[in-house]
């Protein structure tokens, strides 16, 4: 008699992608690369090893590996980066991001830590546009932060096993609910795939419930648009005035400090005369375009105006309003924006004696 052995099924389940991703959902390469990239969780130590190709992120439209979580309202994101080996590019990019949609030209805000130590709020304002950057004073962070409340967006970074430190300046960018935040690596050659490791990494969502913190940023813009921390503190700064030695002048709540424009600490000014002082522009040599532009300063060879503009009336002007920086060319009229900040009274912007930089303060109020 022949005997029939009937053995159980061997069932195979698949792990859901949310279990295989922990906080986050699915992940995708964004845009055109050459060679496919992949993300690996690791449960125990709540770190991701992120592989990522992409010629860059930068310009109108990006490419790179993304793993993503779609939410709504204000957000927070952290995480410890670390890339894997020496790297091709000092380029390559690891982020935290928080995205408008998965095309490769959407609108953005991320804080970007860059193989050679450079890091930056980057941000694409709307679809399409090129990617403009603040760049923090702090190089090469273990620790990274970035922050959504209402319309703007904000940076924290800090040392290995350091606090976090408010990284300076702001974002403005409109985005619709709901919209991306996770994590993400270009190589940007693409030609070669670099790797980045995301540890300790926490998504919350909802503005924490504390007071808001006045913060100042002096900033520094250059012709090329990019903007750069100069100085960040808690309190009121105003009234930044650029002098002949490449040092920028400044009220704090404490009196006049000046510093220099590369950066570093800020230094009592017991006395004051005003060292430089730019061609002074009037109301008259602004646009009339329906907005009220104020502020305005001449560069020193005359070919720009920076000024400040905003709705409303001049009555209206506060400390703290939704302000833009805009340069209008002398020769062709046009009007290009800087930045997208909140200021007002004591932003007044200043150019440095080169006409090839512009000073101003921008204030932030964070919970």
């Amino acid at each position: 008699m022949s005997m029939i052995r009937i053995f159980p099924a061997l069932v195979c389940l698949a792990l859901p992608a949310q279990a295989a991703l922990g906080i986050f959902e699915d992940h995708a390469d964004i845009g055109t690369v050459l060679h496919a990239g992949s993300v690996a969780f690791d449960a125990s130590k709540r770190a991701y090893t992120v592989s990522g190709s992409g010629e860059n992120m930068w310009f109108a439209t990006d490419a790179f590996q993304f793993a993503w979580k779609k939410v709504s309202g204000d957000v927070t994101l952290t995480a410890d980066v670390a890339f894997l080996g020496e790297g091709k590019e000092g380029h390559r990019k690891a982020v935290l991001m928080i995205r408008q949609s998965l095309d490769p030209d959407s609108a953005y805000a991320d804080v970007a830590r860059h193989g050679d130590g450079l890091t930056s709020l980057q941000a694409r304002d709307a679809a399409g546009v090129n990617t403009t950057e603040i760049q923090s004073a702090i190089k090469a962070p273990a620790r990274l932060r970035i922050a959504k409340r209402g319309d703007y967006f904000y940076v924290w970074v800090a040392a290995a096993g350091q606090e976090f430190q408010f990284s300076g300046g702001s974002m403005r960018i409109p985005l619709r609910e709901p919209f991306y935040v996770g994590i993400g690596v270009c190589s940007h050659n693409k030609d070669v795939v670099e790797q980045a490791v995301f540890s300790n990494v926490e998504l919350t969502t909802g503005a924490p419930h504390s007071t808001p913190k006045l913060y100042s940023t002096l900033e520094v813009v250059p012709g090329s648009g990019d903007r750069r921390v100069v100085y960040v503190t808690q309190g009121r700064l105003s009234y930044p005035d650029w002098s002949s030695d490449d040092t920028i002048v400044f009220k704090s709540e404490s009196g006049m400090k000046k510093i220099a424009a590369a950066g570093g600490q800020p230094e009592d000014l017991p006395q004051y005369g005003k060292a430089f002082s730019g061609p002074v522009a009037t109301e008259n040599n602004l646009p009339s375009d329906g907005r009220l532009n104020f502020s305005p300063q001449f560069a020193p060879n005359g070919q720009n105006i920076v000024f400040l503009s905003t709705t409303g009336d001049r009555a209206s002007i506060a400390e703290d309003k939704d302000i833009s920086l805009r340069v209008l060319s002398t020769t062709d009229r046009k009007v290009r924006v800087f930045a997208n900040i909140v200021g007002g009274k004591g932003t007044a912007p200043s150019w440095s004696p080169d006409s090839r930089r512009i000073a101003f303060i921008s204030y932030q109020w964070i919970q």
